[in-house]
């Protein structure tokens, strides 16, 4: 499976593939980290790992969620 970056939203349906957009990063090619721009203000960013149809895992694998402030 890969890890997938949900920025201001909540995750999806356990049985459906995670969305690939600006609230779903994907990173499936290994990576370790990635750049995002975010607008001013708050936001919530959590981690959702995924298999390789990008479907969550059963039970759901995922990080706290944490706000930040971008000033």
């Amino acid at each position: 499976g890969h890890h997938h970056l949900l920025i201001d939203t909540e995750p999806g349906p356990p049985d459906q593939p995670i969305p690939s957009d600006y609230n779903h990063i994907h990173l499936g090619n290994g990576q370790t980290e990635v750049v995002v721009t975010l607008p001013k203000g708050r936001h919530t960013l959590q981690l959702l790992l995924g298999d390789y149809t990008h479907t969550p895992h059963n039970p759901p694998v995922m990080s706290p969620k944490i706000t930040i402030n971008v000033r």
